[in-house]
Order: structure tokens, then sequence, then C-alpha cells
């Protein structure tokens, strides 16, 4: 892929060492996973334990023990709840989401069935008390080699992987992390009552970023919206020490609970259906860490809290993309939907009552099996100075992929290109905390099967400011004969 070459030879120039798959959007040990939507269908205000849910496993592929700090967030990126866990090396941790809004804890605790713990006096903390057993000794060599012959190496490799290390070995450098915190229902009510605060039905507004005035109709998806499904997102930061902060608390980027650049975790999610009989997968976004990418000109993923005080302004994560392409389908029984995360909200408040702004948030453009195509146009910056709904208000979301719902996607089957400012010529500067970075998957249904893909990305600006409409990932070039042209780094 040229942008990797392209990109390490720009950094070599700023700073020396650099992965060079940063930048791109590949599946690969990174510091922090992004779960871009997640899903779980509700009973009431407690979860369906027939219905939809999402699990996700994160992988420890290092020997070192690592910790890692999971932040649920709502659907308006507000934060709910934060928990850490460890892994010891090679360790995977799993959770169904399912679990935490029941505030199950102990089905995902990490080391509860090795640790003895008690309550702080509080009702809702269990401490962990010593002493700390070892969790990693069943790697002691004692299982051997498969007998030959087991594979191709016909068991001629001998090398052995590194020891892995114990969560306990040495001891924790801070021993003030609360799991295994063991079952708290109350908690796992309060995370569902703020969860479903965040999801309400939307109308359209238009009177913001000079735009036409008034507000347009919503399509059903919208319009209908309810909190059944519950859905949210997730992060996951491998970091310093256990510690009860989020993102966008300033203590959460001080020296002692610093976000690690340990590129050490993979993980992948797993959608769950029972009632309707399928399920589909996709890999968490792995977002690398480089001390190399930080800078005051460079965006990382986090770099929205620049705004913190101090500012956060040398974010060293890997920025996510934003433009994307995907196929959808919409004939012979099958049915497609897209996932959306943005780090940007589309909401406006006007006389008291929520809208989605649909002004300025995106262009798409279809093109069927027959050559045929639609661009959705019209007068504004983003195109959408006439009355197109804005179906992508929340930072997550999965919206139907049909005619009903975007009013320029061609019929039946075909593919879709959209694309998020600033990837589109605008009418002013963007910061790092107003850009826009985002994630996209689709999903597609037939009878009781589904399945379920990431979209490729058209375009990153935050890394390549060539990648602008009408030059998203060189296209243009291309038909100019200039592929190979370097584009500009930010």
């Amino acid at each position: 892929m040229k942008k990797i070459v392209v990109l390490a030879a720009v950094l070599a120039l700023v700073s020396g060492v650099a992965y060079a798959n940063f930048c791109a959007r590949d599946y690969v040990p990174a510091a922090t996973l992004l779960v871009p939507y997640a899903v779980v269908t509700m009973a009431g205000n407690v979860p369906d334990p027939a219905g939809y849910t999402t699990l996700l496993a994160v992988t420890n592929v290092s020997s070192a023990k690592q910790i890692i700090h999971i932040v649920v967030w709502d659907a308006m990126s507000n934060h709910i709840v934060d928990f850490d866990e460890v892994l010891s090396g090679y360790d995977v941790w799993t959770i169904n989401f399912r679990d935490l809004l029941t505030g199950s804890f102990n089905l995902f605790d990490t080391g509860d069935s090795e640790k003895p713990f008690k309550d702080n006096g509080s009702g809702t903390k269990p401490l962990a008390v010593p002493p700390w057993p070892q969790i990693g000794d069943f790697w002691n060599g004692t299982l051997g080699t498969a007998a030959v012959p087991y594979g191709p190496t016909s068991n001629s490799y001998t090398t052995a992987l590194p020891q892995p290390q114990d969560i306990d070995y040495p001891t924790p450098a801070n021993t003030s992390c609360f799991f295994p915190y063991g079952s708290l229902p109350g908690v796992g009510a309060a995370v569902v009552a703020a969860l479903q605060a965040a999801i309400e039905p939307l109308g359209q507004d238009l009177t913001t970023d000079g735009c036409k005035s008034g507000t347009v109709a919503s399509p059903p998806y919208l319009s209908n919206l309810t909190a059944n499904p519950l859905f949210f997102y997730a992060t996951v930061d491998v970091v310093t020490a256990c510690n009860q902060n989020f993102p966008d608390d300033p203590a959460y980027w001080t020296p002692v609970l610093f976000p690690t650049a340990n590129n050490v975790i993979i993980g992948d999610i797993i959608y769950l259906d029972a009632a309707h009989t399928f399920s589909e997968s996709v890999p968490a976004v792995s977002i690398e860490a480089d001390f190399d990418w930080a800078s005051a000109t460079h965006h990382g993923f986090y770099s929205r809290y620049s705004s913190l005080d101090p500012p956060l302004v040398n974010d060293f994560h890997e920025p996510l993309a934003t433009a994307f392409g995907f196929r959808y389908y919409n004939s012979g029984g099958v049915s497609s939907n897209v996932m959306v995360w943005k780090n940007q909200l589309d909401i406006v408040t006007v006389g008291g009552v929520d809208y989605a702004n649909a002004c300025l948030p995106y262009v798409y453009y279809a093109f069927d099996e027959n050559e045929n195509s639609k661009a959705r146009g019209g007068g504004g910056p983003s195109g959408f100075n006439t009355a197109e709904p804005n179906i992508l208000p929340y930072e997550t979301q999965k919206v139907p992929l049909d005619v009903t719902t975007w009013n320029a996607l061609m019929a039946n089957n075909g593919w879709m290109m959209l694309v998020f400012d600033p990837s589109i010529p605008f009418h002013g500067p963007f910061t790092p905390d107003t850009g826009v970075q985002a994630w996209v998957g689709v999903q597609y249904y037939f009878a009781g099967y589904s399945t379920a893909l990431e979209a490729a990305t058209l375009g990153n600006v935050w890394c390549f400011t060539a990648d602008v409409l009408p030059n998203l990932n060189s296209y243009v070039g291309i038909a100019n004969g200039i592929l190979n042209a370097a584009p500009t780094a930010p």
C-alpha cells in the first residue's frame, strides 16, 4: 500500500523509528482498542438473556503482564463506567456486555477464582487482599511438545517463548487495583439507566452553519428510535497503573496513570442473536501508539481532548480515517445495515428540543452494478443545503442501508462512498477536537444468516492532507498518471 511507505518516510524525517503500518487500517497489536458498536437487547430495564448481545475478547500477545483500562461510553459519548483488568503474559480476557449491564463483574473479573476479596465497607467496591497468588504457573513446560509428526516443521523448532509474567510478577506497581469486583447489580442498573438516557427519537434541524432554516422529516429509523436494543461503544487502553479516571480527565494523562505505547493487545468483537439464530463478528479497531507521532501538528485518536487543562496536544495514538467504501445488497432477500462510529455528535438543541444536525455532517455517493451513480449533492459545503435527513447523529449507531433511509442510494445492489469532513472541502479550518475521525462497518442479512465486514478506508486526512475530495486515495492522480506522487503529511 503506497501510503504506508510514504508515511514511514515522512516520520523518518521527523523522529526516527515508526511502525510501517502506522496510519493504515489493519488488524495488528495495538495500545488501544475501540469497540465501535456494542448492542444488547433489553427486556424493559434488564438485558434479555435470549436476545442480541456483544462479546469482546482482548488478547495480550506479549509475555509481559499488562493493565487494561476499559471505558464504556453512551451513544452521545458520555463516559458511563470504567474499570481495570490485568492480563498476565499471553493472557486473554473476554466480556459479554450483557453481563456488564447486570453488574455481573464476577463473570469477567480477572483472577476472581484465584484471589479472595472482601467488602470495603461501602458495599460497592470489593478489595483484593494479599497474598497475590500465582496465575501463570501452568507455564512450566510439563506438557512438552506434540508427537512427531505434528506439522510441517517436523518438531524441529525447539526455541521456547519467553516466560509469561504473572499479574503478581513482580508485585503490582499499583496495589489500588480494586478487582475482582464480584457481583454488583446496583452498578449494572445504573449503567443501564445512563445508557438508555442517551438514546431518543430525533427530528432534523437545518438552522446551523448557514443551511436552510427549519426542520425536515426523519427516516423511520430515527423518528422511531428507542433504547431497545441498547447500543453504546467502549474503549480499551493499555495503561501504566490502575485508575478510576476517564480519558477526558487531565489526571488520566499524568505520568503515573499515563496510557502506554505498548502495542500488545488484539481484540475480537462477536455479535450473537439467539432469538434470530444468527451471529457476526468483526475485529476490534486496533489503534496503535507511537511516541514519535506526538506533536502539536499531528492529530491522534484522543486529540479531541485537546481542550483539557493542560491541553492534550501531543497525543501519540493513531488517528482514524475520514472516508470509506463498502458494498450494499438489497435484492434477492438480502438486506444491509451500516454501523458508523465517529468522534463527533451531530445533535443540536433548539427551544429545549434535541434535533439531529442535518447541515454539515457528510456526503455520500452511490454506485449500482449497471454503471449508474448518484451523489448526495445540494448547495451546502457538505451537500446538506437540501432536505436530506441526517441519519448518523450519534457517535455510534447502526442504520438500515436502503433507499428508505438514504434517498440517494441506488436500488438493489451496489457500493457506497461515505466521506466525512474534513475530507470535504470546507469553509473553515478544523482543529483536533472538532474534526471527524470515524470507523464504518456493514452487516448483511439473509434468512437466518448474517455476516459483517469492516468498510475499506478511502482516505485519512489526519495522516495525508491530500485525502480530500475529489482526490480521495489519489484516484484523480491515477487518472492523471501521478499515482506515486507523495501526499503532504499534516
